[in-house]
Formats: structure tokens, sequence, C-alpha cells
């Protein structure tokens, strides 16, 4: 399976979850659910999770996904503001 990175900015960056899923249609998926839980959590506590953002990389260092708050929110049918491989071909570090 292959291994992705997950990284969740919630106004100072979290360190960084690896986690093996068994393509990138499941990373997505996963980082909208983590990302959701993670809002809601923010929000019980009195943060504004407006500004934070979720990122996904590929094994490889590659930019899958980028997911801001308006594309958590957005309906299902509003919600094609997903930033898939903003960056073709950029390497990101780990």
């Amino acid at each position: 399976m292959p291994k992705f990175r997950f990284e969740f900015i919630e106004g100072m960056s979290q360190p960084a979850i690896f986690a093996d899923m068994a393509d990138r249609d499941e990373a997505i998926k996963e980082a909208k659910r983590a990302a959701k839980e993670a809002m809601l959590d923010g929000i019980i506590d009195g943060a504004d999770p407006t500004s934070w953002v979720t990122k996904v990389y590929d094994e490889a260092g590659y930019l899958v996904v980028t997911l801001g708050f308006q594309d958590l929110v957005a309906a299902p049918e509003d919600s094609q503001r997903l930033k898939e491989a903003d960056e073709p071909g950029v390497m990101r570090s780990g």
C-alpha cells in the first residue's frame, strides 16, 4: 500500500501524520474526514477554523490535494474547489 503524508495547518503547523492508504482517492477521503473532525473540535474549543488547511502528499513527496475550510463546509455539488495537484511536478520535502 502506498504511504501518504497528511499535514494539518491549524493556526500553526501540527506534526505530520503518515498512513498507508489504498490509493489517492482513499487518502483524499480520509483527509476530508480528519479535517472535518479537527474543525468541529476546534469550533467546540472556541477556535476559528476558517484559515485551516490540510495537505496530503504521496510517498514520493508530491502534493496530492490541498483542502481549505471552504472545501469542507461547501455542499457536495459545490465542493469542486479541491486543488488537486496544484503544483504538478513540484517535489516537497518531508
